[in-house]
C-alpha cells in the first residue's frame, strides 16, 4: 500500500523532469517495503534515465568548452595576423575589423570606410542576404539607414518579412524575392527606386557575382563589397562561367578571383581598398571618392588574403551569441 501511495508522487516528479528526486523517493519507498511490486524495475529505469541525462549534460558541457577553446584560438589567430608590420599603415583597413552582423569583420571595415568618406543618402542595396540576420548591411539598418534586400530562397524570404516587419512597415527596408541576373539587374534596381549614387552595394550570390556587377549600370554605388574566390591569389585571373540558373553547391566553384574582380573594378572606376583577413570579401571605393584616404597599390596582391574559414566558423570576430533582430529604440 505504501508503494502505491507514492506512485502518483513519483509520476509527478518524473513529469516535471525531476528524475533525481523521483529516484530518491523510489529508493526510500523500496527500503521501507523491499517487496513492493514493480518498484525494483522502476528504480532501475530511473537510474538509467538519470545516467543518460548526466551523460548528455556532460557532452553538452564538453561541446561548450570546445566552442570556447575554438573561439579563443581563432581570436588569437586574428591577433597574430594583425601583428604583421604591414598593417601598421593607418590607411589599411584590417585592424578596424569588427562584427555586428557580418560573417566576419566586414562591419568594422565598412564603418571605417564611411568614417573616412562620409555618406550621401545613407542607402544600401544587398542581394544574397540569407535570412537577414547575417549580412553586410544589417548594421546600417541599425544605424538608421534605408535600403533594399534581395533573397530568392522562399523560406528565408518569408522569415525576413516576418522578423523585419517593423522596418519594412516604416519604409526603411524593401525586400524582394526577384532573381538577380546579368540580364535583369538594372530592372530590379529601377523597380526598387534606388538612388544612382547610393552609398553601399553588397553582392553575395555565390556564383554570378562578377557578371552581375559587370552588367550593373543603373547605379554607381560609392562603395561595393563583393565576395572573391580565395582559392586563386593574384595575378591569377579566374571568372566562373556565367549561368543565370546557377545555384551554389557548397564547393569551390564560386565567383571570381580577386585579380579578375579588381580588373573589373578598375574598368568601372573603383579602387580596391581592402579585404577581410578571412579571405572572403573585398571592398572597393569609387575612385572619385577614395582620393588619398586609403592605401594605394599597384597590385591586388598587396590586399589579398587566403581563405581562413576557421576564423568564421570558430568565432574569430563573433559576439558570442547568434545574431537576431528586434525593433529597438534609438534614443
Amino acid at each position: 500500500m505504501a508503494a502505491r501511495a507514492h506512485i502518483a508522487e513519483i509520476g509527478r516528479l518524473v513529469g516535471e523532469g525531476r528524475i533525481q528526486d523521483a529516484l530518491t523517493v523510489s529508493q526510500a519507498v523500496l527500503r521501507s517495503d523491499p517487496g513492493a511490486e514493480g518498484l525494483v524495475d522502476l528504480v532501475l529505469r530511473l537510474r538509467a534515465d538519470l545516467l543518460a541525462m548526466q551523460s548528455l549534460e556532460a557532452v553538452r558541457s564538453s561541446q561548450e568548452h570546445l566552442k570556447r577553446l575554438s573561439a579563443t584560438a581563432a581570436q588569437q589567430l586574428v591577433r597574430d595576423i594583425l601583428r604583421d608590420p604591414r598593417y601598421d599603415d593607418p590607411r589599411r583597413l584590417e585592424r578596424f575589423g569588427a562584427q555586428v552582423a557580418s560573417q566576419n569583420e566586414e562591419d568594422g571595415m565598412l564603418a571605417e570606410v564611411f568614417r573616412r568618406i562620409g555618406t550621401t543618402n545613407e542607402t544600401f542595396f544587398e542581394f544574397g542576404v540569407g535570412n537577414g540576420l547575417q549580412n553586410n548591411t544589417l548594421q546600417f539598418l541599425f544605424r538608421g539607414w534605408r535600403g533594399a534586400w534581395v533573397e530568392i530562397n522562399q523560406p528565408k524570404l518569408a522569415f525576413i518579412r516576418q522578423r523585419f516587419a517593423d522596418p519594412i512597415g516604416r519604409g526603411a527596408l524593401q525586400v524582394t524575392g526577384s532573381p538577380v541576373t546579368a540580364e535583369n539587374i538594372d530592372e530590379v534596381v529601377r523597380s526598387l527606386g534606388l538612388p544612382e549614387d547610393l552609398d553601399l552595394l553588397s553582392i553575395d550570390i555565390d556564383g554570378n557575382d562578377y557578371h552581375v556587377w559587370k552588367a550593373l549600370g543603373a547605379i554607381r554605388p560609392r562603395v561595393v563589397i563583393i565576395e572573391y574566390n580565395p582559392r586563386f591569389p593574384p595575378p591569377i585571373r579566374v571568372v566562373k562561367q556565367y549561368d543565370p540558373d546557377y545555384r551554389w553547391s557548397a564547393d569551390t566553384d564560386i565567383g571570381a578571383s580577386l585579380q579578375s574582380l579588381t580588373d573589373l573594378a578598375t574598368a568601372k572606376g573603383y579602387d580596391l581598398v581592402g579585404t577581410c583577413i578571412g579571405g572572403i570579401n573585398a571592398i572597393y571605393v569609387r575612385s572619385d571618392v577614395a582620393g588619398d584616404l586609403f592605401l594605394k597599390s599597384a597590385t591586388a596582391a598587396d590586399f589579398f588574403h587566403h581563405a581562413r574559414f576557421q576564423i568564421s566558423f570558430s568565432g574569430g570576430f563573433g559576439v558570442g551569441h547568434p545574431s537576431t533582430y528586434v525593433p529597438f529604440d534609438t534614443e
